[in-house]
């Protein structure tokens, strides 16, 4: 689930024009504006990193290539990372999970009443 709503019933996707470096894609998407500038900004992001890539590896900046065989590098590129972060996200949480179980094994589970902390003494 992405947190939205479904779109009310007879509103489906609708085809939009979106420039990815200089080339048109017709696409069909429910995202509203900020959303697809941002998905656009990412997929050019990814293609120039992918052609650094490539012109580290072999010296010069890939030959044209058939836009959509780009694309579908790009969409795969994103993927990959999009996998790795989550994976990444995952282990964080499992580590904060640890920690704080850890934390609170350490605490007394009947703290002694005559505790300073409990008569207001420091």
């Amino acid at each position: 689930m992405n947190g939205r709503s479904p779109a009310p019933l007879g509103q489906g996707p609708s085809e939009r024009h979106v420039a990815v470096l200089g080339h048109c894609l017709r696409i069909q998407t429910q995202e509203p504006d900020d959303v697809l500038a941002r998905a656009v900004a990412l997929l050019e992001a990814s293609f120039r990193d992918m052609e650094e890539a490539y012109r580290l590896r072999w010296g010069s900046p890939p030959a044209a290539l058939d836009t959509t065989t780009w694309v579908l590098l790009g969409a795969l590129n994103l993927a990959h990372r999009v996998a790795r972060l989550e994976q990444e996200a995952a282990q964080h949480t499992q580590d904060l999970e640890q920690t704080l179980s850890k934390l609170l094994d350490d605490v007394p589970d009947d703290p002694a009443a005559d505790a300073p902390l409990f008569r207001g003494e420091r």
